[in-house]
C-alpha cells in the first residue's frame, strides 16, 4: 500500500511538473489576492492530472455559458468527464450551474475578472 500511494504521489509531481513547465507557470505568477482562491486555481488548472481539461472548459464558459452536453461536444470530449470537471469546479466555486434539466453552466460572475487573467495567462503559456 506505501509503494503505490509513493508511486501515485511520484506519477502526479511528475505530471505537474511537465504541466508546470508547458504552460510556463508557478504559483506566484498567478496575481489574484486571495490566498484560498489562488490556491484552489493553482490545484484545478495546474498542479492536478485533469488541468488542462478544466482549463479548456472554463476558457468556452468565459466567452459563453453552455450545458454540459454542449461543452462536451464543443471540446470533442466525453460527457462524463465533462460531468466529472464542472462538478470539481462547482465544488470550488469556480463556476456555478443552473439546477433545471439541460441548465447553463456558467463562470461565478464574483471571480470572472480573476478567472479571465488566469485563464488568458495559461492559455498563453501552452501556445493555444
Amino acid at each position: 500500500m506505501t509503494e503505490l500511494t509513493y508511486f501515485s504521489i511520484f506519477f502526479y509531481k511528475d505530471y505537474s511538473l511537465c504541466y508546470l513547465l508547458k504552460h510556463k507557470v508557478s504559483y506566484r505568477d498567478i496575481e489574484i489576492k486571495d490566498s484560498e482562491l489562488k490556491r484552489a486555481l493553482f490545484w484545478l488548472l495546474i498542479a492536478s492530472k485533469g488541468g488542462e481539461t478544466r482549463l479548456r472548459i472554463l476558457n468556452l464558459l468565459l466567452k459563453n455559458p453552455m450545458n454540459k452536453n454542449e461543452i462536451s461536444k464543443a471540446l470533442n470530449v466525453n460527457y462524463r468527464t465533462v460531468v466529472h470537471h464542472v462538478e470539481m469546479m462547482i465544488d470550488n466555486n469556480i463556476v456555478i450551474e443552473d439546477k433545471r434539466y439541460g441548465g447553463l453552466v456558467y463562470v461565478n460572475t464574483m471571480l470572472e475578472e480573476e478567472l479571465r487573467k488566469v485563464v488568458e495567462m495559461l492559455m498563453e503559456g501552452a501556445g493555444e
